[in-house]
């Protein structure tokens, strides 16, 4: 059949529907790679590689046995939208709902230490007991600014607590699973900070795959609705938002440091099972102490503008030298109003309305959201101001007394 007679309008129309399946197929491929869709194939296709490490005797950990032999750990679910992960899945053990998440490959910019050194002869070298504890204890101060226990870093240094290996190989092989799960800024806060209760709780490893509780991440409210919000809706909104400033408050006013947030969005808070009225934060690949997220910051690269010195929502400024020589800026509260509360703006103008937005937003309340999310009024750059002490007082206490009004009208 000659194409050329086919009619021009259905010619037309066959290279549109190829053009949005071409399009179709690669933004799926594109979704795909940046994890924000996955499958539970993937899911299978990790436990089953992990598992035959660990068969092979690569992989230890507590979570093996019931992963591998036991399958006390079933109905695997894919976890989308963690696009920093190599994989995060969700499971059953037994009664309990856990989260697996796997060692992120780094790229070469990120190369950390390497735990062995070979000889001429192709022989691996590994650390004493000791030489293995220093590198930990290093490890953890350069990460999180603090000095490790000897209580700590014999927890950091085994993959069981109370558990040591005798037999050398075994060891070996231990440390190797050890080393790169330690190099998992979210493995090693979980592990450091989990008596704080701030974040989800560790449950153990099985290779370079480690799992935490699950929590249920908190669902994006229906944002092209907001005008029509009802009163329960509107209360619902005024109870997350205060649970997100105490949480705030938690993470900057623990015994240790100030944690900052530096990747915010509103499905990186959830509430564990069974506990609704706390929240922790899901996603720990960017939360550091002030003093290493400044560290980070301040390394006095070469810088044109004030974002080439930003680490996502972490912000700070380049400098006359045309170097990045400052700390951090803004502040948690101040992401947390400009992404969460207020919503995405263009030119000063919201276009998709964030959490406190809605026709129930009272103009003293839309106006110490925009205080709240850009400090210092900033027309040219984005925000890098933190809250005031008295502006964080009055937007919580406003909150407050609204959720008291919304809350009587609903009895």
């Amino acid at each position: 059949m000659n194409i050329r007679r086919i009619p021009g309008f259905i010619y037309h129309y066959k290279l549109h529907a190829i053009l949005v399946l071409v399009t179709f197929i690669a933004v799926i491929i594109l979704l795909h790679h940046w994890g924000f869709v996955c499958t539970n194939l993937e899911a299978r296709r990790h436990v089953s590689s992990v598992c035959s490490s660990h068969e092979d005797g690569f992989a230890m950990g507590v979570l093996c046995k019931p992963l591998c032999s036991d399958h006390t750990i079933n109905s695997l679910v894919c976890e989308s939208l963690h696009s920093g992960k190599e994989t995060v899945f969700s499971a059953n053990w037994e009664t309990t709902r856990i989260v697996f998440k796997a060692f992120r490959i780094k790229p070469v910019s990120e190369q950390y230490e390497a735990l062995h050194w070979i000889d001429m002869d192709k022989k691996k070298h590994y650390p004493t007991e000791d030489e293995f504890e220093a590198m930990i204890s290093d490890l953890v101060l350069s990460k999180l600014n603090i000095t490790a226990s000897k209580r700590l870093l014999e927890r950091l240094s085994h993959l069981r607590m109370g558990h040591y290996e005798t037999d050398i190989k075994q060891r070996e092989f231990e440390m190797e699973n050890v080393w790169l799960l330690l190099q998992e800024n979210e493995y090693l806060i979980s592990i450091v900070y989990e008596s704080y209760d701030l974040f989800p709780h560790f449950i153990g490893t099985c290779g370079t795959f480690y799992a935490v509780e699950y929590v249920y991440p908190i669902e994006n409210p229906t944002t092209l609705l907001a005008l029509s919000d009802d009163i329960n809706e509107w209360s619902k909104r005024l109870k997350l938002a205060i649970k997100i400033i105490n949480y705030i408050d938690e993470i900057e006013n623990n015994k240790i440091e100030k944690f900052y947030l530096c990747d915010v969005k509103i499905n990186h808070f959830g509430t564990p099972i069974g506990d609704d009225t706390k929240l922790k934060f899901l996603d720990l690949d960017s939360v550091f102490p002030e003093s290493i997220i400044s560290r980070i910051l301040s390394d006095n690269k070469d810088c044109d503008k004030h974002e080439d010195c930003d680490y996502f929502d972490c912000r700070s400024v380049c400098s006359v030298n045309k170097r990045c020589e400052s700390p951090v800026m803004n502040d948690n509260l101040q992401i947390v109003c400009e992404k969460i509360f207020l919503g995405w703006t263009l030119s000063g103008t919201i276009i998709i309305p964030g959490l406190l937005m809605s026709r129930r937003t009272t103009g003293a309340l839309a106006v110490l959201l925009r205080q709240c999310a850009n400090p210092h009024g900033d027309t040219v750059h984005l925000p890098r101001a933190p809250v005031s002490r008295e502006l964080r007082t009055r937007l919580y206490n406003m909150l407050i007394e609204m959720d008291k009004q919304y809350s009587n009208l609903q009895t």
